[in-house]
């Protein structure tokens, strides 16, 4: 691999998933893009982290939305249980009277 590409995962600290990402694209482009990647690393890093971000913004608000829908019908269940129970307490105390 590249050292200045290595010089620059260094001075940016880029996490070492990043790093393997990075690497699997950068050695697929054409030298040209190579040179342009390396001369833009800065603003390539700043638009990788951006899409990161999104990704695990995205991430946490589907799995919130999941826990939501779990926590509701969970309640739910709950509710249901109670007026059941509820209903057979009313009817023991009907057929009493």
């Amino acid at each position: 691999m590249n050292i200045r590409i290595n010089t620059l995962f260094e001075k940016y600290n880029v996490s070492n998933k990043n790093r393997y990402e990075i690497e699997q694209i950068y050695s697929i482009m054409p030298a040209y893009k190579q040179k342009q990647l390396l001369n833009n690393f800065e603003l390539f890093l700043s638009k990788f982290k951006y899409i990161e971000d999104t990704i695990n913004t995205e991430k946490e608000i589907l799995l919130w939305d999941s826990v939501e829908r779990i926590r509701n019908s969970i309640l739910q269940n709950r509710k249901n249980k109670i007026d059941e129970h509820i209903k057979n307490e009313i009817n023991l105390l009907k057929g009493e009277l």
